[in-house]
């Protein structure tokens, strides 16, 4: 044998089982082509919060509506706080009302607080050399409330001193109307904020560092295997489960990071930036929104069901009124009467009018962007799909390996069992118990996976059985056996590995069976409700063949899902499968 073929076999002969399923994967191009497709539509839902949101990355702008409410309310605050403390704890509790329980000291402390928040909001708009004036006020206050809080019967004069002192202020610190520069007044300073990224939270922060590592896993996987493992085979074998680790790490620990300094969550479904930089309240020095300017659960009333932006049928004229189309407005032949419109407010951030890219897939009924919705309806409809599946496979292998391995009466109790599940109509099954279920109680998202898991265990723990009862017998089993080892250490970490292949097949499939039962759960009204979008729900929004873009984009985003999915399921049985395996180069 020549030292080139020589080296060739050894090549051959080092690689592994999974070496070569891998390697027929590589082969099969719809399975590349099902494998990035997913890849970006779950990138598409885990990124959905940067890509469209109607919360600003960047906001550095002055408020202008909670600074001139600060500086009104805060000559009242400090007049309450000056007749409270005047007033001494004995004469105030014999005014409080009949049944209040709410205590001198209480009342001291509620009033202070009141102008140091009014203070506050002052302090972060005012210039810096005027905030010293805003902290003499602060010191003032606190002092007063301290000593009515100890009991000083002398405090008039310190609380008409407060009071003076807070009409000062509100005297000096009227702030500079940008549209009448010439009426004076104080120029604010904007303050930097990051509102989009203070409403994600930390396991949504997770999964964006954990899905930007897949993304990039061919990259930086290559690099890592030629430049530190040196290309070696072995080493790059061995190496799996550290990098396996090392991205699990990273992403937990980003997380933490993430939670430990913003510390963000999303408490109201939309924002009110937008409004309140188009109509003036908030005026901005620099702002940068997302490429799609829209919350999932932003409505338009003036834009109720309007087609996709680049249909004709959309244009829209100033006055609100379609210019072409079933929509155009007809006047009654007789009076001449017009039915009224409202205008279409294009607020700051968002495409103009009739731009195509306004409202690319058209909107539902109350005027919400579908192309957001149904962003963001991916994030629920995936989701349902991974975690059911991976439930039920959890579940399905557990009982069928044990099923498999004891045989005997366990396995014939196990099989019974199995029957009388599959028995049972699985979707009407699922549809009742979700149906039954209080949303209060259980979030229907949740109730969703774990019915689906809990009815469709059934096909996974049938294959497992049956793959064990192949395995059980094989050399390995029975030398781990006469080695001592326990039933729990030859189960999970003898036989199951050796019947994974079969498994991952099956969860491939469950992933797309959830996706379509969340769908039809969602259509019917039984799953994620409002305004939190997925795809089922969305469909629904119209049955109308009038109102087309509601069904038809919806419905491709899960017929392309499914598809992916049992593309990647068809590669994965022929590349496990031994009689298909060619080692060919």
């Amino acid at each position: 044998m020549t030292e080139p073929s020589a080296h060739a076999a050894q090549r051959a002969y080092s690689k592994d089982y999974w070496d070569i399923v891998f390697e027929q994967l590589g082969r099969r191009r719809l399975f590349q082509l099902a494998t990035v497709v997913l890849a970006l539509i779950y990138a598409s839902a885990v990124y959905a919060p940067l890509i469209a949101n109607d919360r600003p990355y960047v906001l550095e702008a002055v408020d202008y509506q909670g600074y001139t409410k600060a500086l009104r309310t805060l000559y009242p605050a400090a007049l309450s706080l000056g007749k409270v403390a005047k007033q001494g704890e004995a004469a105030y509790l014999a005014a409080r009302a009949e049944g209040s329980d709410f205590g001198y000291q209480q009342a001291v402390e509620q009033e202070r607080q009141a102008v140091e928040t009014q203070l506050g909001t002052l302090a972060r708009y005012a210039p810096a050399e005027q905030r010293a004036t805003l902290a003499e006020l602060g010191a003032a206050t606190d002092a007063l409330a301290a000593r009515a809080q100890a009991g000083d019967a002398e405090l008039g004069d310190d609380a008409g001193a407060l009071k003076d002192r807070a009409k000062e202020v509100r005297d000096a610190f009227k702030p500079l109307d940008p549209e009448h520069p010439e009426a004076g007044g104080l120029a604010l300073v904007g303050v930097r904020s990051y509102p989009l990224f203070e409403a994600i939270d930390a396991w949504e922060f997770f999964f964006m560092v954990l899905w930007a590592f897949l993304l990039t896993w061919p990259v930086w996987n290559r690099v890592v295997n030629r430049v530190v493992l040196g290309g070696r085979r072995e080493r790059i074998r061995r190496a799996r489960k550290p990098k396996l680790a090392f991205v699990l790490v990273v992403s937990v620990a980003a997380m933490l990071i993430w939670r430990g300094t913003v510390g963000g969550s999303m408490t109201f479904a939309t924002a009110p930036y937008k409004d309140a930089l188009t109509s003036g309240e908030i005026v901005a020095t620099h702002v940068v929104f997302p490429p799609i300017a829209q919350g999932f659960a932003e409505t338009s009333a003036s834009e109720n069901y309007r087609p996709p932006t680049w249909h004709a049928s959309a244009e829209l004229d100033e006055k609100g009124y379609y210019v072409r189309g079933a929509r155009v407005p007809q006047a009654d032949p007789i009076t001449g009467f017009l039915p009224p419109s409202v205008p279409v407010q294009v607020r700051r951030g968002e495409a103009e009018l009739n731009a195509g890219a306004r409202h690319p897939l058209g909107t539902d009924s109350v005027g919400r962007d579908m192309l957001v919705r149904l962003l963001w309806g991916g994030r629920v409809s995936l989701a349902v799909g991974l975690v059911s599946a991976l439930l039920l496979v959890l579940i399905g292998t557990v009982i069928g390996a044990v099923a498999g391995f004891f045989g005997g009466w366990v396995d014939l109790l196990i099989s019974r069992l199995i029957e009388i599940v599959l028995c049972f109509p699985a979707f009407f099954l699922i549809l009742m118990v979700v149906a039954y279920t209080d949303p209060s109680v259980v979030p229907p998202i949740i109730a969703i996976v774990v019915v689906i898991a809990m009815v469709r265990w059934t096909g996974v723990a049938r294959l497992a059985r049956g793959e064990f009862l192949k395995l059980r017998d094989q050399e390995f089993v029975v030398a781990a056996r006469a080695l001592g080892f326990s039933s729990r250490r030859t189960i999970f970490r003898h036989i199951l590995p050796n019947a994974m292949g079969p498994l991952l097949v099956s969860g491939a499939f469950a992933v797309a069976s959830g996706i379509l039962t969340e769908s039809a759960l969602s259509f019917l009204g039984y799953g994620i409700q409002h305004p939190v979008p997925s795809w089922g729900s969305l469909i629904v929004e119209s049955r109308s063949a009038e109102h087309w873009w509601i069904q038809v984009f919806p419905g491709f985003a899960i017929f392309i899902t499914v598809l992916c999915y049992n593309l990647v399921g068809d590669a994965f049985r022929d590349a496990l499968d031994p009689k298909m395996k060619k080692e060919g180069a």
